[in-house]
């Protein structure tokens, strides 16, 4: 580990976020020294290496063994915390003491936070909203948006750009500290209401037609002037603050407010406290082009070159070497036109590296870098040349399987001699996170572990999930099961909230079936022969979802009913793991990026159903189901009888008040497999402003403050509202003083309709189309439709060859017969596996005139059929042309010669051996008395289902 990474500045500044006193820089430092000694590039501390720290320590003899043993405290603290570290259990334990601490902290100054929540209540910040001062424009933000330091509180007037609309609320982006030129820029959103929005609006352009410096000092002689006014209602402030009041005090003093006043719990006041908890992110609008191309190639796997080149000493082609002299030749706005229409490049099979640094440096040259819009040619040559360094080949098989491209990444890392050469192999992995190719790759791995996370913030509606899976269905490309398994791998990702690797490994016997009624599922995720979860620990995840969600899962199970109980879930039998993450999960990532954008990864279902989870506990926990949502379908999702059906196996039949809350934030990170609740805060639950408004109350307006805010037509409009009017009190003309409680979600709606509403950045998604798919069987409908129509589908035997009609073996009956036990999965695997897995076939033009040449087809029993022609060398050209195809690579073949006794069977009997049969296959020559010699095969159905035999029969006639 580099220490100049982690500086006392950043613990420092990490402290006084939480209201805590640090300690002097230089203790800071000698324990960052002492950690970086006995650290390895990783966010983990052993019990080791901590007994090593502590003992050299102890063996200062002053007082300062005292203060470093705190520094070492403050230390591990900030690494848990805001870099994710892993610390021995002895440690863990720490942050729960410094959070009772911080706590105790908080309450000392909570008399100076009610004076001064009291004083804000007398005010009227609407009426002037228009004029308010640094001190007033900081007092009304941290008593109704967050928390926050003086130090956040300047950043963001400092910044003019910080309000924008999201998800049709109000919000105030707060950008987080750079303290490493390598960080990449991120942000988070707290929630704005409506009257801060307006004070804070009116601030900027105020400020924008001169510049305002803003001090500290200044700030905390307009706090101290207020508090000296306070002393008259409330003398013990004089006695408790003998000083004058520091920025850390007022802090804490807000910070009481928002836990006693508010009911902020510890751990949701510290989410506020520390914007760096917690990551925001800009959706992504995609152009219908974009989405029309992605969805063509719904369930089409990369293209692979057929066969991989030969081994030989020619030098490997890199094709952005080509890219990177067309800059030079080139105008950028035109090379930028020919790249975006460019066809996909093929993969080889051998060597994926050539192609994936091409779409590396195509993406550079599109989209531009983080910071620069237009990278210089310099820059794209510099972000490349690592490929001289990068360990090479990595093949296509290796680059789609989860653990061979991590020790491919991790020695393509390591391996390089200089940090720079090292950030630049990190640039790129990040690049192939974002492929749909390689998104399984785990790039935090790589990350360095003094520094905090970067995270890959992103999360998909209810509706958007639905809308994928609804998408998945309806379509006729890949296969009909291929399309259920995707479907309900999508379903699993969300309200399961699974990592890709436990759906995959998923077994028929870990998924059981609570309540159909109530649509509950328990997920048993633990060891099998397949791998391990990832932190070597079995949980139970509990799983509800909308009716037609279910009865997809539902429908699957019982399609899959005579399976072995450890057969995979999703796949057929005996498929391997990375066939069902390649053809199962691989189409819900490119559904994902061709409907929501190419930033989009499976993993991000994770994250969005981690956020269902947490606001159906603190649904429940606040008996708070009225939410303002422009998702319907989240809406529904979060309805008590929903919220409570999700914890059932918690709540057992007890009423919420029942239970020790204390615990809900465990009870979900279990769920999760998250052994600490900051990891779920960090990593899975984006942004903070849909936290108020579970704790917020109704706000009591006047109408002279609803006309200075919305406008008097506005206004009029609101009151009018039959869920508003009956608010109003009765039999009373309202004045401009007639007060009424509206929420901040109805009154933000009517504010961003006014000309400040309209005129604020916002960030939306496009509205998706109308589908009636969320409850009762339509999902399984759509899906059973779509069977019909696999008819349509066509295949192409050879390059040079006109497509032919795809022999579609998934019928509607095949599927009534699986689900009513007519059927083996069994024998419906064997099949698949025989006739070439997941590869599409049907009959040629030549092998339909075989068919046609060699004679009629005689059905001899559920299982065999025959076939009677010549046995000439002509006929075993056609049969080999036909019968050796992969559709009949499901049956055993027999050879029948009825010789005429005049004639000797010897010539025709090895022309069948030269000819026809192939090893192991049975050759009987009867002799026949009368009638012309005969020549019949004999083909037996080696799956065990007629079904599927007379399925290929039909499809033969």
């Amino acid at each position: 580990m580099t220490s100049n990474n982690l500086t006392a500045a950043d613990i420092q500044g990490y402290l006084h976020e939480m209201g805590l006193s640090p300690l002097a820089k230089e203790h800071y430092d000698a324990v960052i020294m002492l950690i970086a000694e006995d650290s390895q590039n990783r966010r983990v501390l052993t019990d080791e290496s901590l007994e090593r720290i502590r003992s050299h320590i102890k063996t200062i003899p002053s007082g300062r063994q005292r203060k470093l043993k705190g520094a070492l405290d403050h230390t591990l603290l900030y690494l848990q915390n805001a870099c994710q570290w892993q610390l021995p259990e002895q440690k863990s334990r720490v942050y729960r003491d410094h959070m009772e601490s911080w706590l105790v902290q908080i309450m000392k100054h909570a008399h100076l936070g009610g004076a001064l929540y009291g004083e804000y209540k007398k005010q009227d910040w609407v009426s002037k909203g228009k004029t308010l001062s640094p001190y007033e424009i900081i007092t009304l933000l941290s008593m109704e948006v967050a928390p926050l330091s003086m130090a956040h509180w300047i950043d963001i007037l400092k910044r003019p750009d910080s309000i924008d609309v999201f998800e049709d609320r109000l919000t105030l982006k707060v950008h987080h500290p750079l303290k490493h030129t390598k960080q990449l820029p991120s942000f988070t959103r707290y929630s704005l209401t409506p009257t801060a929005c307006y004070a804070l609006h009116h601030y900027y352009k105020q400020t924008s037609k001169g510049k305002r410096c803003i001090r500290e000092a200044r700030l905390l002689e307009s706090i101290n002037d207020e508090a000296n006014k306070l002393h008259v209602v409330h003398p013990l402030l004089a006695r408790l603050y003998p000083k004058p009041i520091t920025a850390r005090e007022w802090h804490l003093a807000i910070q009481s407010v928002w836990h006693c006043q508010y009911g902020y719990p510890p751990e949701l006041l510290s989410d506020l406290v520390q914007p760096t908890r917690h990551f925001a992110f800009k959706p992504v609008v995609v152009s219908d082009t974009h989405t029309r191309k992605g969805l063509r190639k719904c369930f089409e796997l990369p293209q692979i070159e057929r066969q991989p080149k030969a081994q030989t000493s020619v030098k490997t082609y890199w094709p952005h070497l080509a890219l990177l002299k067309r800059l030079a030749s080139e105008p950028r706005t035109v090379l930028k036109t020919a790249l975006s229409n460019e066809e996909d490049l093929e993969w080889p099979i051998d060597n994926v590296l050539p192609p994936l640094l091409h779409l590396f440096i195509k993406d550079l040259i599109v989209h531009g870098g983080i910071k620069v819009k237009m990278l210089s040619d310099a820059s794209l040559v510099k972000y490349t040349g690592i490929y001289t360094k990068l360990p090479s080949p990595l093949s296509y098989l290796d680059a789609s399987d989860p653990v061979k491209l991590d020790a491919w990444a991790k020695q393509a890392f390591e391996t390089q001699e200089s940090e720079a050469h090292q950030w630049l192999v990190y640039n790129f992995l990040r690049f192939l996170s974002h492929l749909a190719l390689t998104d399984h790759l785990d790039i935090h791995q790589f990350e360095c572990p003094t520094l905090p996370m970067n995270v890959d913030a992103y999360r998909l509606s209810t509706e958007q999930v639905h809308y994928a899976v609804h998408t998945l269905v309806n379509t006729n490309k890949g296969t009909s099961l291929q399309r259920l398994f995707s479907a309900v791998a999508l379903l699993l990702g969300y309200y399961g909230a699974l990592r890709r690797g436990e759906i995959v490994r998923l077994r028929i016997q870990d998924v059981v079936v609570i309540s159909t009624r109530k649509h509950q599922f328990r997920l048993h995720i633990t060891e099998t022969v397949e791998g391990k979860t990832k932190n070597g620990q079995s949980r139970y995840v509990h799983v509800v979802m909308p009716s037609a969600s279910a009865n997809l899962l539902v429908a699957l199970l019982k399609i899959k009913q005579t399976c072995p109980k450890d057969a995979p879930l999703l796949g057929f039998i005996g498929e391997s793991s990375s066939s069902r993450q390649l053809h199962y999960l691989y189409p819900v990532t490119q559904v994902l990026k061709a409907l929501y954008g190419n930033q989009v990864r499976f993993h991000h279902l994770r994250h969005s159903g981690a956020h269902l989870l947490y606001l159906q506990g603190l649904s429940l926990a606040c008996e708070f189901h009225d939410h303002s949502t422009p998702d319907l379908y989240t809406e529904l999702m979060l309805t008590k009888e929903v919220c409570e059906a999700r914890f059932e196996f918690w709540l057992q039949n007890n009423d919420f008040s029942q239970m020790n809350d204390g615990i809900l934030l465990d009870v979900i990170g279990e769920q999760l497999g998250h052994s600490h609740y900051a990891t779920t805060r960090l990593s899975y639950l984006h942004g903070i402003e849909w936290l108020p408004e579970f704790f917020t109350p109704k706000r009591e307006y006047s109408i002279k403050q609803l006309r200075t805010l919305i406008g008097k037509h506005r206004t009029h409009f609101l009151l009018s509202l039959p869920s508003i009017a009956k608010r109003l009190p009765a039999n009373t003309k309202l004045n401009a003083t007639t007060t009424i409680t509206l929420s901040d979600a109805e009154l933000t709606d009517e504010f961003l309709l006014t000309s400040i509403g309209n005129a604020l950045p916002r960030h939306y998604v496009p509205s998706l189309p109308l589908i009636d798919t969320f409850d009762d069987n339509r999902l399984f409908d759509i899906w059973l439709n779509t069977l019909h129509y696999n008819h349509v589908k066509t295949h192409k035997p050879s390059a040079r060859s006109k497509a032919v009609p795809t022999f579609n073996w998934q019928t509607p009956m095949l599927i009534d017969t699986l689900m009513n036990k007519g059927v083996s999965f069994e024998a419906v695997s064997d099949f698949w596996y025989m006739t070439g897995k997941h590869r599409d076939f049907g009959l040629s033009k030549r092998q339909r005139n075989a068919l046609q040449c060699l004679g009629p087809i005689d059905v001899l029993d559920e299982r065999s059929f025959s076939v009677s022609f010549a046995c000439n060398h002509f006929n075993a050209e056609a049969f080999e042309a036909l019968f050796r195809s992969r559709l009949f690579q499901c049956f055993e073949v027999s050879f029948l010669l009825e010789q005429n006794r005049k004639q000797s069977p010897t010539r025709k009997l090895e022309l069948i051996k030269t000819y026809y049969a192939k090893k192991g296959e049975h050759i009987t020559v009867n002799t026949i008395a009368t009638g012309a010699s005969r020549f019949t095969a004999v083909f037996r159905f080696i799956p065990d289902s007629p079904l599927l035999f007379h399925t290929l029969i039909d499809y033969l006639k």
